[in-house]
């Protein structure tokens, strides 16, 4: 037994919670062991799936041969390998067993693919709206490290918000690493768009950083629509008066907005910071609520190392809350949306 009892009872409520569709999980092994596979991932990646169909019988498991014509048809290379099919088309793949941190991703991506909701961002949606060519996304990943996970995860939504346009594929390097040096593939988590070398992309790997990268190959609007993002990015570093946006803050405007606006909230972050990036729709969301009460803005601390230093920003994501023109407190970490308000309106 994988999953024990009290395992079994947590997502016994979160599928009970959140499937809406039946979903297949179809496993492809093989007898004769090739290269370096082991079997043992055979055997836990048909266990695994097994125990998901018994916890919840909206979960179908499919055990297939690679032999099967199917298999061949796919190209798969990798036994064992896992599709999570989407009920409206398209397919999430896992190449190697699904161990540790991935098995997560496993669930996860059973989850979305049955209810549909991709859970990205507005912006990431809008963006995806716009592609209108097949893409393969490949997400190259260690399942003994936890920062694999955040790009599967971003992946398998992308999946779930354009199933006709998008493949998925999860490679776990520890288990087979021959497609990634197929691709030059020599550090992860990484991702590469239709098997091009030249998309490599690596280091945190953000939801708008794979979905820009996803919009350049699979949309022919792409240039067009990622300068105007960028026009905006260039717009929102001016200190509008009653702004319903979080502004831009750098070390140069950063006193300028202190002086300018009565009640500032400044949300301050980093690229590779994870609660920052669930934290920022929610000031995006605040900003627009609050207009003409509150203003917020933004500063990325690792551009702006001045005022991070003089504010001693030691952890992020940190909000600073000023007054006129005087700092009196902050709100440090990632909280919903009605919490995070709540501590704001505390210093009004």
């Amino acid at each position: 037994m994988l999953i024990d009892e009290k395992s079994k009872g947590i997502l016994r409520e979160k599928f009970e919670r959140e499937l809406k569709n039946e979903i297949v999980i179809k496993v492809f092994t093989r007898s004769i062991i090739i290269g370096n596979e082991n079997p043992e991932f055979a055997r836990f990646a048909e266990s695994l799936v097994r125990e998901l169909s018994e916890i919840d019988g909206r979960i179908k498991g499919e055990f297939h041969s690679f032999a099967d014509d199917e298999a061949k048809k796919l190209g798969l290379e990798v036994s064992p390998t896992l599709i999570v099919v989407l009920p409206s088309g398209g397919m999430i793949e896992f190449s190697g067993a699904p161990v540790s941190y991935q098995a997560g991703v496993l669930i996860e991506a059973v989850s979305v693919a049955s209810h549909g909701q991709s859970g990205l961002s507005a912006s990431s949606k809008n963006k995806l709206e716009n592609i209108d060519k097949r893409i393969a996304l490949d997400v190259f990943v260690s399942a003994a490290s936890p920062n694999g996970t955040q790009p599967s995860l971003i992946a398998c939504k992308i999946a779930a918000e354009i199933p006709a346009w998008a493949k998925v594929r999860i490679t776990d390097v520890s288990q087979t690493d021959s497609l990634a040096i197929r691709l030059g593939v020599s550090s992860h988590p990484a991702v590469v768009v239709n098997g091009d070398k030249n998309s490599f992309l690596g280091g945190f790997l953000s939801e708008d950083k794979i979905v820009n990268l996803v919009l350049k190959y699979g949309s022919s609007s792409a240039a067009e629509i990622l300068a105007k993002e960028e026009e905006l990015a260039k717009e929102r570093q001016i200190l509008a008066d009653n702004p319903d946006y979080p502004v831009v803050l750098t070390d140069e405007n950063f006193s300028e907005a202190v002086g300018k606006y009565p009640f500032l909230v400044i949300d301050c972050w980093a690229e590779w910071c994870g609660p920052c990036q669930m934290i920022h729709p929610i000031v995006e969301s605040l900003a627009k609520k609050r207009k003409g009460e509150i203003v917020f803005g933004k500063l990325n601390i690792d551009e702006n190392r001045m005022t991070a230093a003089e504010h001693k920003i030691m952890s992020i994501p940190t909000l600073l809350v000023f007054r006129d023109g005087k700092k009196v407190g902050s709100v440090v970490g990632a909280m919903p949306e009605a919490m995070l308000e709540a501590k704001i309106d505390a210093f009004k």
